[in-house]
């Protein structure tokens, strides 16, 4: 696939977006409810930041493997990332593997293990952000 811009942070919604909410929920449902949702539209900062959140523009959602099998939800993970131009996803962190997280973001196309400490709730976190 071809490198994508990213848009990040562009705005606040007004409210939760009917396509997000539908994304999540059929993550939910593909994975088996290996993933669920953790958390989508907020105004709000980054955590540790003073930027707005891409939460706030209620393009954004947290979704947790908590509870559940971690090697499926990564499956789903990867399948989402190897097809993220036809999903319109532009970023994916995983906060979970050491040392720091990693994350696929579309301006490289591809996956980046973190070597210094980039996000916060990284590593361990039992989460993904789409």
């Amino acid at each position: 696939m071809a490198r994508r811009p990213y848009t990040g942070f562009d705005g606040v919604s007004k409210g939760k977006r009917k396509g997000t909410e539908m994304f999540v929920k059929q993550l939910a449902r593909v994975s088996k409810r290996n993933l669920w949702n953790n958390g989508t539209w907020g105004v709000r900062p980054i955590r540790g930041s003073d930027r707005m959140s891409v939460h706030s523009t209620g393009r954004a959602i947290d979704a947790s493997w908590r509870g559940g099998d971690r090697q499926v939800a990564n499956e789903v993970v990867d399948v989402i990332a190897a097809n993220a131009a036809l999903f319109g996803v532009e970023l994916i962190i995983d906060y979970f593997p050491k040392p720091w997280g990693r994350a696929y973001k579309c301006t490289r196309d591809s996956w980046q293990k973190y070597a210094k400490k980039t996000v916060s709730g990284a590593p361990n976190g039992d989460w993904y952000h789409f």
